[in-house]
């Protein structure tokens, strides 16, 4: 079928757990239907991120709005210059776009209008035919409201921002700016979901939050697979070789929240028992992030290419506090063969056992506690590492995750009074 995909991401480079969820899906279901995804690009680079992506999903058309600014004169392009120059000035002086480390914490607010370049790209794919158009992302959820009323119309809800929420103000305490951005949200979300025919969430613990607003037969579970641009290793390590691992960006506020914690609480423990231990930090983290969280031990490899060569050998820590989904940082080091420690969110979702397939603690010493054992006790590392990765394949295979998308594609194409997604 012909399947119109929005989204405000291009998923290339794979630098998030959003892009990595789109690409691996898109690659596992690109030989069953004619997709087109429509997303924005704001640069040359991003053109050239966008013509990469077409030759790595060759039957999908990738369709990138320029939605930057057009090619500058001389005397712009020289005051551009001049700017970037004076911004990574401030940036090494501790200023950045991104939010401080010690700013006010704030929940992100993701509700916005969709550019208006990207409105009509939509409308010139719908005036071509499609027969089912897929949103991905919060920050796109208004265009349910605006798509042909006949038109089947999914959601892709990477993370049910209500609970994210929820968990950000119990973490972080909430004054009424942050609380009315709470009580507006919850309700703008149900609201704005109403409009399309299904919802998909990663995780039956999500589905689960929306039922009593949604209904049990407009949401459905239905994980992406493991990363495509990673995949299984073949061959498990021997051994773990000293390294803790954090992989993560700070663009996302729940990764700046786990790092911080992590960092200030769980590590001193760890490194009173294990004085060599290293932990890496693989994702960008901008000059004030890396300066507040200096600590002996820690290391900021930025990003890297080849991931599964970096994280093979280590132990992945997962600290996470506040958000919702699943995490694409425990599926790649699973399939790498790396064992987890994670806390109860951070593995929320996932069909994983404690004990057997990963290590869940929620306190801070109860998770160094786990950190140290697992880097003490090779039977441990090996068991973990090789059911952890056997759970991966088993769960999340793209085979797995392609029967399912089908049985959904099929159900909302349906009659409307045959529409029933279970």
């Amino acid at each position: 079928m012909r399947i119109l995909i929005v989204s405000p991401y291009l998923p290339w480079p794979i630098d998030s757990g959003g892009g990595a969820a789109q690409f691996s899906s898109l690659k596992c279901l690109e030989g069953d239907h004619q997709f087109t995804l429509v997303c924005p690009v704001n640069n040359v680079e991003g053109l050239a991120h966008a013509a990469e992506l077409q030759s790595r999903l060759s039957r999908v058309h990738v369709r990138a709005v320029y939605c930057g600014n057009p090619p500058d004169s001389f005397f712009a392009k020289l005051w551009k210059r001049g700017s970037r120059i004076l911004f990574r000035i401030l940036s090494k002086a501790g200023f950045s776009q991104a939010r401080q480390p010690d700013g006010p914490a704030r929940p992100f607010y993701p509700l916005a209008a969709v550019p208006e370049k990207i409105l009509f790209a939509v409308e010139e794919e719908l005036k071509k035919g499609v027969d089912l158009c897929q949103v991905e992302f919060a920050l796109y959820l208004t265009l349910g409201a605006w798509l042909p009323a006949k038109l089947p119309k999914l959601f892709v809800h990477h993370q049910v921002h209500f609970i994210y929420a929820r968990r950000f103000i119990e973490k972080h305490g909430a004054d009424a700016y942050v609380r009315y951005l709470d009580s507006m949200w919850r309700v703008q979300e149900f609201e704005q979901l109403k409009a399309f025919d299904g919802v998909i969430t990663f995780s039956e613990d999500d589905r689960q939050s929306l039922i009593p607003l949604l209904g049990a037969e407009k949401v459905v579970t239905s994980p992406f697979p493991f990363p495509a641009d990673v995949g299984v290793a073949r061959e498990l390590t021997a051994g773990f070789d000293g390294r803790f691992l954090f992989l993560a960006s700070h663009w996302h506020d729940p990764n700046c929240d786990a790092l911080e914690w992590l960092v200030k609480e769980i590590w001193p423990e760890v490194r009173k028992q294990l004085p060599d231990a290293r932990l890496v930090v693989v994702g960008n983290w901008t000059d004030a992030w890396q300066s507040k969280l200096a600590s002996p031990g820690v290391e900021f490899a930025g990003f890297v290419e080849d991931l599964g060569s970096v994280l093979r050998g280590g132990i992945m820590l997962v600290p996470l506090r506040i958000g919702s989904g699943i995490r694409v940082k425990i599926m790649v080091a699973m399939a790498q063969g790396v064992p987890v420690v994670s806390t109860t969110v951070g593995c929320e979702g996932m069909l994983m056992r404690d004990g057997q397939d990963l290590l869940v603690r929620d306190s801070g010493t109860a998770f160094a506690a786990a950190a140290v054992e697992l880097a003490r006790t090779p039977a441990l590392w090996k068991e973990l590492a090789a059911s952890g990765q056997a759970a991966i394949i088993q769960n999340y295979s793209p085979e797995s995750v392609r029967l399912r998308r089908n049985q959904i594609y099929n159900a909302l194409t349906r009659p409307a009074a045959e529409r029933v997604v279970s």
